[in-house]
C-alpha cells in the first residue's frame, strides 16, 4: 500500500529535477497546497533530500543497477523536463486559447499541440528506458502499464487532434471544475487519505512501486466521486468526459476489468 513515506518520495523523484530548470518553477505556494490535505495531513514536512537520494540511489543498487544508473536517471528526467518545454510554452499555449474562445476556433490550438505528441512520447519512451536498470521484474512491467496510461491520456485528450478537449473548454468544462473545485479535492483526499496513515517519514528504504487490487477499486472509486460532483453542473459534457477518460486511461492496465489483469 502507497504511504507517506512513498508519496515523499515520488514527489521529489519526479518533481525534484523539473525544479532545478529554473528559479520560476520553485514559486509554488506550499502552504496554499497544505490547505487542500486532509487536515491530519496538514502539518507534515518532506523528508531531507540527502536522504531521499540515498535511499533511492540503495533501491537502484539492490534492484541490480548501480549509482551510475540513478545519476543517469536523474539527467533523464531533466531532459523530459527540456523536451516538454520545448514542446509547449505553457503561457502561450494559454494566450492562445483565451483568443480562440470568442472565435471558436479552439480545434485549430489544439490541433496544432496535439501534432506534436508522438515527439513527446518518444521523450517520454527515453525516459522510462533509462529507469529500467533501477526496477526489479515486477516494478519493470507496472512501469509499462504507467507508460501505457500516459499514452492513453494523450490519445483521449488529442483524439481527433483534439476535438475533445476543445470541447470540454467550449461547453464550459474549466468553470464547472471551478465551482465544484471544494467537492472534488474532496473526492481526492476521501480516496487517498486512506494510504497516508503512516506519518514517519524518515526514509530508510523505498516500497515498490506497484498497482494492486486496492489501487484499482480506488481508482474507480475516485472516478465515480469525480463525476458525481461534476453532473451537479449546468452543462452535462464535462462530467461525460472525465467518465470516458477514466474508461480509456484504464485500458490495457491492470485496472482494466476486460483485461486478464484487472479480474480478481
Amino acid at each position: 500500500m502507497m504511504n507517506v513515506k512513498l508519496l515523499s518520495l515520488l514527489i521529489v523523484a519526479v518533481v525534484g529535477p523539473f525544479l532545478t530548470l529554473g528559479d520560476e518553477m520553485n514559486q509554488i505556494d506550499v502552504e496554499k497546497l497544505r490547505q487542500h490535505l486532509p487536515a491530519n495531513l496538514q502539518n507534515l514536512s518532506m523528508p531531507n533530500l540527502d536522504d531521499i537520494e540515498s535511499a533511492l540511489k540503495e533501491k537502484c543498487v539492490k534492484a541490480g543497477g548501480s549509482e551510475a544508473s540513478y545519476e543517469q536517471i536523474k539527467q533523464g528526467a531533466k531532459d523530459l523536463a527540456n523536451c516538454v518545454k520545448g514542446l509547449v510554452d505553457v503561457d502561450q499555449f494559454r494566450r492562445e486559447v483565451e483568443e480562440a474562445k470568442p472565435t471558436g476556433d479552439l480545434d485549430t490550438v489544439f490541433n496544432k499541440y496535439c501534432r506534436k505528441r508522438n515527439t513527446l512520447l518518444e521523450c517520454v519512451n527515453t525516459f522510462s528506458n533509462t529507469i529500467d536498470p533501477c526496477l526489479d521484474e515486477d516494478e519493470e512491467r507496472h512501469k509499462s502499464y504507467g507508460v501505457d496510461v500516459f499514452k492513453n491520456l494523450l490519445n483521449f485528450v488529442c483524439h481527433k487532434d483534439g476535438d475533445q478537449i476543445a470541447l470540454f473548454i467550449a461547453e464550459k468544462g474549466p468553470e464547472c471544475f471551478l465551482e465544484q473545485k471544494d467537492d472534488l479535492i474532496k473526492c481526492v483526499n476521501d480516496t487517498f487519505s486512506g494510504y497516508l496513515t503512516d506519518v514517519d517519514l524518515s526514509v530508510t528504504t523505498v516500497p515498490k512501486l506497484v498497482i494492486g487490487p486496492k489501487q484499482c477499486e480506488d481508482f474507480t472509486k475516485l472516478q465515480n466521486c469525480l463525476v458525481r460532483e461534476l453532473e451537479q453542473c449546468e452543462e452535462s459534457t464535462p462530467a461525460n468526459l472525465v467518465e470516458s477518460l477514466f474508461r480509456f486511461v484504464r485500458k490495457g492496465s491492470p485496472c482494466d476489468p476486460k483485461g486478464k489483469s484487472g479480474r480478481r
